[in-house]
């Protein structure tokens, strides 16, 4: 056995391996491998036996926008973490994860930062070595539109908008450091969902978008609210952070009047508590936590540098559903 990185000409094996792990189609993880090459730079390990792919880690170059913090901070995203049927109890996660953060390290990355399922928190929890601290539990949150917000609707559309958009949140947060153009790649190109818009337009641009997608059999309707990014105009593009909040909860607004003229009520969430977005969506809908979910989903964070404190502080950190890759 050796242990390599992994690149674009190591696709079909990698995808190979897995259709094997997650039990989905070969063509299906083709895909998301090629979306996910082209969406960021990828840094990923695997383990080879022979000429067979039998696990691999990987993490996207990402940033975080860090209150205090002038620049954002560099990170790597942890994801599809994957270890073949036949070779499962071996450590071979460690394996390939090591060499996957000293690059990282060496890239200048700050942390690893991931959403983890149940299972992948079992191995956080159990695994010495590879170091991932449970921050917190996302919380999913069932909403109910009573009444029809007293404001203009926003444009519903099932295609990006062709207008410019800008994106501007304040930094109070612990969040994403997103650009519109990777905010629109990652809607629009997704190779098996397909999501809805809800675009809040201003002359020549947008002044905001929302991201999300009809749950299906639905009874009553209902959707799933994903993101909603709230800026300013081409003239304040840098210094609207004063205005982002107000403009978040305007969009969410006219985003809901536009669900609620459609029969649309019944809405569902998954971000952290503190997240402005479940706030904007609480001052039009009543809100209630759901105790227990199926798929829950953990916030964790493995520091590669000291004076990273404030990453795990969860009550500061503002992410959602669309968040999760």
């Amino acid at each position: 056995m050796h242990v390599s990185p992994l690149t674009l000409t190591d696709l079909e094996p990698w995808a190979a391996l897995l259709a094997a792990a997650f039990e989905r189609p070969f063509s299906e993880m083709m895909q998301v491998l090629e979306r996910l090459n082209l969406l960021a730079s990828l840094v990923a390990y695997g383990a080879w036996d022979e000429d067979t792919l039998i696990a691999q880690y990987s993490c996207l170059l990402a940033a975080l926008r860090v209150p205090c913090v002038p620049t954002p901070v560099p990170v790597g995203i942890s994801i599809n973490m994957a270890v073949h049927p036949a070779y499962r109890g071996r450590g071979l996660i460690k394996q390939v994860a090591a060499p996957v953060y000293e690059t990282l390290k060496a890239k200048g990355c700050a942390a690893g930062v991931g959403f983890s399922n149940a299972a992948g928190v079992r191995v956080d929890r159990h695994s010495r070595g590879y170091g991932y601290q449970v921050v917190g539990k996302m919380q999913p949150v069932l909403a109910w539109i009573y009444r029809r917000p007293q404001i203009a609707p926003v444009q519903i559309s099932e295609t990006w908008p062709a207008a410019p958009f800008y994106y501007t949140p304040d930094d109070v947060f612990v969040r994403f450091a997103l650009t519109p153009d990777f905010i629109q790649y990652r809607f629009v190109n997704h190779p098996s969902r397909h999501y809805h818009f809800g675009v809040w337009p201003a002359g020549d641009y947008a002044r905001g978008i929302v991201v999300y997608r009809p749950i299906p059999a639905s009874r009553p309707p209902g959707v799933s609210l994903l993101a909603a990014y709230a800026g300013g105009s081409p003239m304040d593009n840098m210094s609207v952070d004063r205005s982002s909040t107000v403009n978040l909860s305007a969009l969410v607004a006219g985003w809901a009047r536009a669900m609620w003229e459609r029969g649309i009520r019944v809405v569902r969430l998954l971000a952290t508590p503190a997240s402005p977005l479940r706030a904007a969506l609480q001052q039009v809908a009543l809100c209630m936590p759901l105790p227990y979910s199926r798929e829950p989903y953990y916030l964790t964070v493995k520091p590669l540098r000291e004076n990273m404190e404030a990453l795990f502080d969860f009550s500061r950190w503002d992410c959602a559903g669309g968040d999760i890759l």
